[in-house]
Protein backbone atom coordinates (compact mmCIF):
# COMPACT_ATOMS: atom_id res chain seq x y z
CA UNK A 1 0.00 0.00 0.00
CA UNK A 2 1.37 3.02 -0.91
CA UNK A 3 0.24 6.61 0.20
CA UNK A 4 0.80 9.69 -0.50
CA UNK A 5 0.97 12.10 2.39
CA UNK A 6 0.25 16.18 1.97
CA UNK A 7 0.77 18.56 4.73
CA UNK A 8 -0.57 21.76 4.33
CA UNK A 9 2.10 22.82 6.91
CA UNK A 10 5.42 20.99 7.69
CA UNK A 11 9.18 21.60 9.10
CA UNK A 12 11.26 23.90 7.17
CA UNK A 13 14.69 25.74 8.02
CA UNK A 14 13.23 28.09 10.00
CA UNK A 15 10.82 26.34 11.51
CA UNK A 16 12.26 23.22 12.56
CA UNK A 17 8.91 21.57 14.88
CA UNK A 18 6.51 22.96 12.48
CA UNK A 19 3.86 20.22 11.85
CA UNK A 20 5.86 17.89 14.02
CA UNK A 21 2.63 15.98 14.63
CA UNK A 22 1.76 15.24 10.94
CA UNK A 23 5.68 13.73 10.38
CA UNK A 24 5.13 11.30 13.51
CA UNK A 25 1.91 10.23 12.11
CA UNK A 26 3.69 9.39 8.93
CA UNK A 27 6.77 7.82 10.51
CA UNK A 28 4.22 5.78 12.62
CA UNK A 29 2.30 4.27 9.39
CA UNK A 30 5.72 3.55 8.04
CA UNK A 31 6.86 1.57 11.47
CA UNK A 32 3.53 -0.56 10.17
CA UNK A 33 4.47 -1.39 7.05
CA UNK A 34 2.57 1.25 4.84
CA UNK A 35 4.69 3.26 1.89
CA UNK A 36 4.55 6.90 3.00
CA UNK A 37 5.64 9.46 0.68
CA UNK A 38 5.85 13.49 1.94
CA UNK A 39 4.48 15.89 -1.03
CA UNK A 40 4.74 19.03 0.38
CA UNK A 41 3.99 22.68 -1.17
CA UNK A 42 6.43 24.81 0.65
CA UNK A 43 5.30 28.31 -0.36
CA UNK A 44 7.19 30.96 0.79
CA UNK A 45 5.66 34.47 1.62
CA UNK A 46 6.66 36.84 -0.49
CA UNK A 47 7.79 38.80 2.53
CA UNK A 48 10.82 36.50 2.54
CA UNK A 49 11.82 37.55 -1.07
CA UNK A 50 15.66 37.90 -1.06
CA UNK A 51 16.08 36.15 2.41
CA UNK A 52 15.88 32.53 1.10
CA UNK A 53 18.84 31.54 -0.50
CA UNK A 54 17.73 27.98 -1.05
CA UNK A 55 16.57 26.49 -4.30
CA UNK A 56 13.07 26.81 -5.56
CA UNK A 57 11.40 23.75 -7.69
CA UNK A 58 11.36 20.26 -7.04
CA UNK A 59 13.06 19.09 -4.08
CA UNK A 60 13.84 15.73 -2.99
CA UNK A 61 15.38 13.75 0.15
CA UNK A 62 15.09 11.48 3.03
CA UNK A 63 14.35 13.34 5.95
CA UNK A 64 14.20 11.15 9.28
CA UNK A 65 13.53 7.98 7.20
CA UNK A 66 10.72 9.55 5.14
CA UNK A 67 11.27 9.90 1.32
CA UNK A 68 9.84 13.94 1.06
CA UNK A 69 9.40 15.47 -2.27
CA UNK A 70 9.33 19.38 -1.95
CA UNK A 71 8.19 22.28 -4.26
CA UNK A 72 9.65 25.43 -2.94
CA UNK A 73 8.22 28.28 -4.19
CA UNK A 74 6.97 32.05 -2.93
CA UNK A 75 3.32 32.83 -3.00
CA UNK A 76 3.20 35.24 -6.02
CA UNK A 77 -0.86 35.31 -5.85
CA UNK A 78 -1.47 36.20 -1.88
CA UNK A 79 -4.78 36.22 -0.78
CA UNK A 80 -5.95 35.81 -4.26
CA UNK A 81 -8.10 32.94 -4.94
CA UNK A 82 -6.62 32.29 -8.51
CA UNK A 83 -3.24 30.98 -6.22
CA UNK A 84 -5.20 27.68 -5.63
CA UNK A 85 -4.55 26.65 -9.32
CA UNK A 86 -0.84 27.50 -8.72
CA UNK A 87 -1.09 24.81 -6.12
CA UNK A 88 -2.82 22.90 -7.93
CA UNK A 89 -0.28 22.69 -10.51
CA UNK A 90 2.57 22.63 -7.94
CA UNK A 91 0.99 19.24 -6.51
CA UNK A 92 0.57 17.66 -9.88
CA UNK A 93 4.57 18.01 -10.47
CA UNK A 94 5.04 16.46 -7.60
CA UNK A 95 2.60 13.61 -7.98
CA UNK A 96 4.38 12.67 -11.64
CA UNK A 97 7.42 12.95 -10.08
CA UNK A 98 6.17 11.03 -7.20
CA UNK A 99 5.05 8.17 -9.32
CA UNK A 100 7.81 7.96 -11.27
CA UNK A 101 10.07 6.93 -8.86
CA UNK A 102 7.75 5.55 -6.65
CA UNK A 103 4.83 3.98 -8.59
CA UNK A 104 1.60 3.77 -7.88
CA UNK A 105 -0.44 6.34 -5.63
CA UNK A 106 -2.80 4.05 -3.64
CA UNK A 107 -3.95 6.82 -1.56
CA UNK A 108 -4.03 10.57 -1.07
CA UNK A 109 -3.93 11.36 2.87
CA UNK A 110 -3.77 14.76 3.24
CA UNK A 111 -4.10 17.08 6.88
CA UNK A 112 -5.57 20.21 7.14
CA UNK A 113 -7.79 20.91 4.42
CA UNK A 114 -6.38 24.57 3.66
CA UNK A 115 -4.16 24.38 1.34
CA UNK A 116 -3.29 20.50 0.96
CA UNK A 117 -7.26 19.19 0.71
CA UNK A 118 -8.22 21.70 -2.15
CA UNK A 119 -5.15 20.76 -4.30
CA UNK A 120 -5.11 17.14 -3.17
CA UNK A 121 -8.88 17.02 -4.27
CA UNK A 122 -7.89 18.01 -7.74
CA UNK A 123 -5.40 15.26 -7.84
CA UNK A 124 -7.82 12.82 -6.72
CA UNK A 125 -10.64 13.54 -9.55
CA UNK A 126 -8.24 13.78 -12.18
CA UNK A 127 -6.17 10.46 -11.73
CA UNK A 128 -8.79 8.61 -9.73
CA UNK A 129 -7.12 8.26 -6.69
CA UNK A 130 -9.18 7.82 -3.37
CA UNK A 131 -9.00 10.87 -0.55
CA UNK A 132 -8.99 11.17 2.72
CA UNK A 133 -8.98 14.75 4.69
CA UNK A 134 -8.05 14.65 8.10
CA UNK A 135 -8.91 18.21 9.19
CA UNK A 136 -6.99 20.07 12.52
CA UNK A 137 -7.88 23.58 12.14
CA UNK A 138 -11.10 25.84 12.39
CA UNK A 139 -12.17 27.89 9.63
CA UNK A 140 -14.44 29.79 12.38
CA UNK A 141 -10.48 30.62 13.98
CA UNK A 142 -8.93 30.54 11.31
CA UNK A 143 -8.34 34.29 10.41
CA UNK A 144 -6.09 33.66 7.63
CA UNK A 145 -8.71 31.64 5.46
CA UNK A 146 -10.73 34.02 3.26
CA UNK A 147 -14.56 33.64 2.55
CA UNK A 148 -13.31 33.14 -1.08
CA UNK A 149 -11.62 30.11 0.11
CA UNK A 150 -14.62 28.34 1.79
CA UNK A 151 -16.62 27.30 -1.28
CA UNK A 152 -13.11 25.42 -2.25
CA UNK A 153 -12.72 23.49 0.97
CA UNK A 154 -16.24 22.60 1.26
CA UNK A 155 -16.11 21.00 -2.29
CA UNK A 156 -12.45 18.90 -0.74
CA UNK A 157 -14.80 18.20 2.33
CA UNK A 158 -17.43 16.94 0.00
CA UNK A 159 -15.72 14.96 -2.30
CA UNK A 160 -13.52 13.34 -0.20
CA UNK A 161 -14.22 9.71 0.03
CA UNK A 162 -13.17 9.79 3.62
CA UNK A 163 -13.39 13.19 5.85
CA UNK A 164 -11.63 12.91 9.76
CA UNK A 165 -12.14 15.46 12.49
CA UNK A 166 -9.39 15.60 15.11
CA UNK A 167 -11.95 16.33 17.56
CA UNK A 168 -15.69 16.39 18.12
CA UNK A 169 -15.94 19.75 18.73
CA UNK A 170 -14.37 19.94 14.91
CA UNK A 171 -16.55 17.35 13.59
CA UNK A 172 -19.60 19.08 14.84
CA UNK A 173 -18.30 22.13 13.31
CA UNK A 174 -17.09 20.34 10.12
CA UNK A 175 -20.53 18.79 9.60
CA UNK A 176 -22.49 22.37 10.06
CA UNK A 177 -20.11 23.26 7.07
CA UNK A 178 -20.34 20.99 4.83
CA UNK A 179 -23.87 19.07 5.46
CA UNK A 180 -21.67 15.67 5.47
CA UNK A 181 -22.60 13.60 8.73
CA UNK A 182 -20.12 10.27 8.23
CA UNK A 183 -17.42 12.26 9.93
CA UNK A 184 -14.36 10.07 11.76
CA UNK A 185 -13.00 11.20 14.42
CA UNK A 186 -9.05 9.85 14.88
CA UNK A 187 -7.52 12.08 17.55
CA UNK A 188 -3.61 12.90 17.27
CA UNK A 189 -1.10 10.44 18.15
CA UNK A 190 2.34 11.43 20.25
CA UNK A 191 5.40 9.38 20.60
CA UNK A 192 4.63 8.27 24.11
CA UNK A 193 8.52 7.56 24.16
CA UNK A 194 9.56 10.45 24.14
CA UNK A 195 7.88 11.48 27.16
CA UNK A 196 8.23 10.25 30.70
CA UNK A 197 7.24 10.29 34.46
CA UNK A 198 10.05 11.94 36.34
CA UNK A 199 10.74 11.64 40.32
CA UNK A 200 11.65 15.92 40.26
CA UNK A 201 10.39 17.04 43.87
CA UNK A 202 10.35 21.14 43.30
CA UNK A 203 10.59 23.09 46.15
CA UNK A 204 7.51 25.80 44.44
CA UNK A 205 4.63 23.69 43.50
CA UNK A 206 5.24 24.70 39.61
CA UNK A 207 2.44 25.20 36.74
CA UNK A 208 3.26 24.85 33.01
CA UNK A 209 1.98 26.04 30.39
CA UNK A 210 2.60 25.83 26.90
CA UNK A 211 1.09 27.57 23.34
CA UNK A 212 1.96 30.00 20.58
CA UNK A 213 1.13 33.00 22.99
CA UNK A 214 -1.93 34.29 20.53
CA UNK A 215 -5.34 35.66 21.64
CA UNK A 216 -7.15 32.31 21.59
CA UNK A 217 -4.39 30.67 23.86
CA UNK A 218 -6.30 32.44 26.65
CA UNK A 219 -2.45 33.45 28.45
CA UNK A 220 -4.01 36.61 30.05
CA UNK A 221 -6.75 34.78 31.62
CA UNK A 222 -4.45 32.12 33.04
CA UNK A 223 -1.62 35.04 34.21
CA UNK A 224 -4.53 37.06 35.79
CA UNK A 225 -6.57 33.77 37.64
CA UNK A 226 -2.52 33.00 38.90
CA UNK A 227 -1.99 36.55 39.93
CA UNK A 228 -5.51 36.67 42.19
CA UNK A 229 -4.79 33.39 43.52
CA UNK A 230 -1.36 32.62 43.98
CA UNK A 231 0.48 36.09 44.11
CA UNK A 232 2.94 35.09 47.42
CA UNK A 233 2.61 32.04 47.33
CA UNK A 234 5.42 28.95 47.37
CA UNK A 235 4.65 28.14 43.43
CA UNK A 236 5.48 29.88 40.28
CA UNK A 237 4.63 29.37 36.33
CA UNK A 238 6.34 28.44 33.23
CA UNK A 239 4.88 29.31 29.94
CA UNK A 240 6.71 28.08 27.15
CA UNK A 241 6.25 28.83 23.46
CA UNK A 242 6.63 32.39 21.32
CA UNK A 243 4.29 34.64 20.06
CA UNK A 244 2.49 38.25 18.99
CA UNK A 245 1.37 38.38 22.79
CA UNK A 246 4.69 38.06 24.30
CA UNK A 247 5.29 41.40 25.24
CA UNK A 248 2.24 42.11 26.25
CA UNK A 249 1.65 39.29 28.62
CA UNK A 250 5.39 39.98 30.25
CA UNK A 251 3.98 43.86 31.12
CA UNK A 252 1.10 41.95 32.56
CA UNK A 253 2.93 39.70 34.93
CA UNK A 254 4.41 43.85 36.07
CA UNK A 255 1.45 45.16 36.24
CA UNK A 256 0.16 42.41 38.20
CA UNK A 257 3.47 41.94 40.24
CA UNK A 258 4.18 38.34 39.61
CA UNK A 259 6.92 38.80 37.39
CA UNK A 260 9.17 37.02 40.06
CA UNK A 261 6.64 33.81 40.25
CA UNK A 262 6.24 34.09 36.57
CA UNK A 263 9.09 32.50 34.01
CA UNK A 264 8.79 33.10 29.82
CA UNK A 265 10.85 30.47 28.76
CA UNK A 266 10.62 31.28 24.66
CA UNK A 267 10.08 28.76 21.75
CA UNK A 268 10.74 25.12 22.70
CA UNK A 269 12.19 22.16 21.17
CA UNK A 270 10.48 19.22 21.27
CA UNK A 271 13.00 17.73 23.78
CA UNK A 272 12.49 20.79 25.79
CA UNK A 273 8.54 20.31 26.02
CA UNK A 274 9.42 16.90 27.60
CA UNK A 275 11.51 17.97 30.17
CA UNK A 276 9.36 21.15 31.55
CA UNK A 277 6.28 18.35 31.38
CA UNK A 278 8.30 15.86 33.11
CA UNK A 279 9.38 18.43 35.72
CA UNK A 280 6.43 20.67 35.96
CA UNK A 281 3.71 19.36 39.16
CA UNK A 282 0.50 20.34 36.77
CA UNK A 283 -0.10 21.79 33.33
CA UNK A 284 -2.91 24.03 32.43
CA UNK A 285 -3.70 25.74 29.38
CA UNK A 286 -6.49 28.37 29.23
CA UNK A 287 -7.07 28.45 25.76
CA UNK A 288 -10.50 30.00 24.62
CA UNK A 289 -10.66 27.62 21.13
CA UNK A 290 -9.08 24.21 20.47
CA UNK A 291 -9.62 21.57 17.52
CA UNK A 292 -7.31 18.75 20.02
CA UNK A 293 -4.91 19.83 22.44
CA UNK A 294 -1.36 17.63 22.12
CA UNK A 295 -0.09 19.37 24.65
CA UNK A 296 -2.37 18.15 27.03
CA UNK A 297 -1.58 14.44 25.75
CA UNK A 298 1.93 14.76 26.05
CA UNK A 299 1.42 16.73 29.92
CA UNK A 300 -0.77 13.51 30.34
CA UNK A 301 2.13 11.11 28.97
CA UNK A 302 4.59 12.58 31.25
CA UNK A 303 1.71 11.13 34.43
CA UNK A 304 0.70 15.30 34.97
CA UNK A 305 -3.02 16.16 35.68
CA UNK A 306 -3.96 18.94 33.64
CA UNK A 307 -6.30 21.63 33.64
CA UNK A 308 -8.05 23.00 30.75
CA UNK A 309 -11.55 24.80 29.25
CA UNK A 310 -14.71 24.02 27.37
CA UNK A 311 -12.55 24.60 24.35
CA UNK A 312 -13.89 21.82 21.87
CA UNK A 313 -10.95 19.56 22.10
CA UNK A 314 -10.19 19.50 25.97
CA UNK A 315 -13.49 17.66 26.60
CA UNK A 316 -12.02 14.76 24.40
CA UNK A 317 -8.95 14.48 27.05
CA UNK A 318 -9.83 15.41 30.36
CA UNK A 319 -12.08 13.46 32.81
CA UNK A 320 -12.01 13.48 37.04
CA UNK A 321 -8.91 10.98 36.72
CA UNK A 322 -6.76 13.45 34.81
CA UNK A 323 -8.14 16.64 35.53
CA UNK A 324 -10.34 19.46 35.98
CA UNK A 325 -12.02 21.42 32.86
CA UNK A 326 -13.09 24.89 33.64
CA UNK A 327 -15.33 27.59 31.90
CA UNK A 328 -13.35 29.73 29.00
CA UNK A 329 -12.34 33.31 30.43
CA UNK A 330 -13.33 32.32 33.97
CA UNK A 331 -10.78 33.90 36.14
CA UNK A 332 -12.09 32.46 39.18
CA UNK A 333 -13.08 28.95 38.28
CA UNK A 334 -9.56 28.31 36.95
CA UNK A 335 -7.93 29.82 39.60
CA UNK A 336 -9.95 27.51 42.39
CA UNK A 337 -9.53 24.69 39.70
CA UNK A 338 -5.34 25.16 40.29
CA UNK A 339 -5.90 25.49 43.81
CA UNK A 340 -7.37 22.36 43.69
CA UNK A 341 -4.72 20.46 42.36
CA UNK A 342 -2.27 22.01 44.28
CA UNK A 343 -3.65 20.89 47.21
CA UNK A 344 -4.42 17.52 46.27
CA UNK A 345 -1.49 16.83 43.83
CA UNK A 346 -0.73 13.40 46.10
CA UNK A 347 -4.19 11.42 45.35
CA UNK A 348 -3.37 11.93 40.89
CA UNK A 349 -1.41 8.52 40.44
CA UNK A 350 1.12 9.84 37.54
CA UNK A 351 1.33 6.11 36.43
CA UNK A 352 -2.23 5.77 36.09
CA UNK A 353 -2.06 8.90 34.19
CA UNK A 354 0.42 7.68 32.07
CA UNK A 355 -0.88 4.45 31.30
CA UNK A 356 -4.55 5.28 30.57
CA UNK A 357 -3.37 8.12 28.25
CA UNK A 358 -1.15 5.40 25.91
CA UNK A 359 -4.50 3.21 26.09
CA UNK A 360 -6.30 6.03 24.49
CA UNK A 361 -3.68 7.97 22.57
CA UNK A 362 -0.98 5.94 21.69
CA UNK A 363 0.44 6.06 18.62
CA UNK A 364 -0.32 1.95 17.70
CA UNK A 365 -4.32 2.61 18.93
CA UNK A 366 -4.43 5.56 16.25
CA UNK A 367 -2.31 3.77 13.76
CA UNK A 368 -4.74 0.88 13.81
CA UNK A 369 -7.77 3.26 13.39
CA UNK A 370 -6.08 4.93 10.55
CA UNK A 371 -4.76 1.44 9.11
CA UNK A 372 -9.09 0.53 9.26
CA UNK A 373 -9.78 3.70 7.35
CA UNK A 374 -6.99 2.87 4.90
CA UNK A 375 -8.49 -0.87 4.32
CA UNK A 376 -11.95 0.13 4.08
CA UNK A 377 -11.85 2.93 0.98
CA UNK A 378 -9.67 0.71 -0.78
CA UNK A 379 -12.27 -2.53 -0.55
CA UNK A 380 -15.10 0.32 -1.07
CA UNK A 381 -12.65 1.17 -4.65
CA UNK A 382 -12.20 -2.14 -5.21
Amino acid sequence: MHIMFIPSWYHNKRNPVHGSFFKEQALALQECGIKITIAYNEIWPLTLAFKIKEKNGLNYEIEEGLKTYRYKNFNYLPKNPMMFKVFNRRLEKLYKEIIKREGKVDIIHCQSSFWAGISANYISKKYNIPLIITEHSSLKKAVYIKDSYKPLIKKSYSEADILIAVGSGLKKEMSEFCGRKDINIIHNLIPMENFYISNTKNEKFTFFSLAFLEGEKGMDTLIRSYAKYFKGTNSKLLVGGDGSQKDFLIKLCEELKIENQVDFLGALSRKEVSHYMSICDSFVLASRYETFGVVYIEALASGKPIIGTYNGGAEDIINPKNGLIVKVDDVDELGNAMKYIMANINSYNPEDIRNECISRFSKDKITREILKVYDLILSKRG
